[in-house]
């Protein structure tokens, strides 16, 4: 077991700690620093959108990094028959007014 003393594992920031009174202060204000990252909006909303604006689609959307979304599909077959829709679902989503600049898009199988 690692303990704190400073030799085994310094920590980073340590001046930093007890900023916050409680817990939901500290969680307002990792809300607010990942709300100020910009861009998350939009991947945010998405997963809300999603079904709007892709009726009975087999992808449903994943995890995001940057301007990467990830489309989640549930097997081989859904993927390869998702593949020629990809562009087309890329315009539409970089039709959209908080889409990123550069939007790449990367099916995955998850189950």
């Amino acid at each position: 077991m690692v303990l704190e003393n400073g030799t085994d594992w310094r920590p980073e920031e340590p001046e930093s700690r007890g900023r916050h009174a409680d817990f939901g202060s500290a969680l307002e204000a990792v809300r607010k620093s990942l709300a100020a990252a910009g861009g998350e909006g939009f991947f945010d909303t998405l997963k809300d959108r999603w079904p709007d604006l892709f009726p009975g689609c087999a992808a449903r959307p994943g995890r995001h990094d940057g301007d990467l979304l990830v489309l989640y599909v549930r097997s081989a077959p859904a993927l390869f028959s998702m593949r020629p829709k990809l562009p087309a679902m890329k315009r539409a989503l970089a039709a959209l007014p908080d889409a990123p600049k550069k939007l790449r898009l990367l099916l995955e199988i998850k189950t």
